[in-house]
């Protein structure tokens, strides 16, 4: 399943070009935006042309969302890149062998409508891999200090929807974005999570989220 992956937010990296720029995407071949590099403007099927495949530690996306993949021509895991900066991709690092633009280009139809129309829900795990003590959520927790779980998880599954979890209380503090997708471990919040909302039902999810159009409802947990 497509995963989304989220840009540290300390030392992101803010790009003054206009919004018609082309999207762009630069890999490094170290962590930490070291080593050789690369910067695509366009989808490339196969890493193995460029002498990058299953080479890319990090990245600094500068406009657009990128998809990438640890297959060539798009296939095999993938996960969803936002504009910031990835000192590590995590479970991408050295797997990536292609990559594509995906805003307006392109829909992820390979679960159908499976994330659409149904009610969304994302679990939150104790352990790495999905395991140990398990916390699901079906809307919004403002804090999970009240349920036993707070600064506890350490992997998490999205069935459906598009969700935000934070380190701090009320959606505060460090915050990531994830999609429907497995994820084995959370760098940036392993162990810190203290709020999480559903931002939509529907992914993907391309507009910024309308806080005051969209109120968080308490969760009745």
């Amino acid at each position: 399943m497509k995963r989304i992956l989220t840009p540290v937010l300390i030392g992101i990296i803010s790009m003054a070009a206009g919004s018609a720029a082309a999207d762009r995407i630069t890999f490094y071949t170290d962590d930490n935006f070291r080593g050789r590099e690369f910067t695509a403007d366009g989808q490339v099927t196969n890493f193995a042309r460029n002498g990058f495949n299953d080479r890319v530690n990090s990245a600094v996306v500068h406009d657009g969302r990128w998809e990438i993949c640890v297959d060539a021509d798009f296939r095999g895991s993938c996960g969803v890149l936002a504009p910031g900066a990835y000192p590590n991709l995590g479970a991408y690092a050295g797997r990536i062998s292609s990559v594509r633009p995906i805003d307006g280009r392109y829909s992820d139809n390979r679960s159908g409508d499976r994330g659409r129309n149904r009610e969304a829900h994302a679990t939150l795990y104790e352990g790495p891999n999905l395991s140990g003590r398990s916390y699901q959520l079906n809307d919004a927790m403002r804090n999970l200090g009240t349920t036993g779980f707070n600064d506890r998880a350490s992997s998490l599954r999205v069935e459906s929807g598009y969700w935000i979890f934070c380190s701090d209380s009320e959606f505060r503090g460090e915050c990531r974005t994830f999609g429907p997708g497995d994820y084995a471990s959370l760098p940036g919040l392993n162990n810190v999570i203290s709020s999480g909302r559903r931002i939509s039902n529907d992914y993907p999810y391309g507009d910024k989220p309308d806080w005051q159009r969209n109120p968080i409802r308490q969760s009745q947990n």
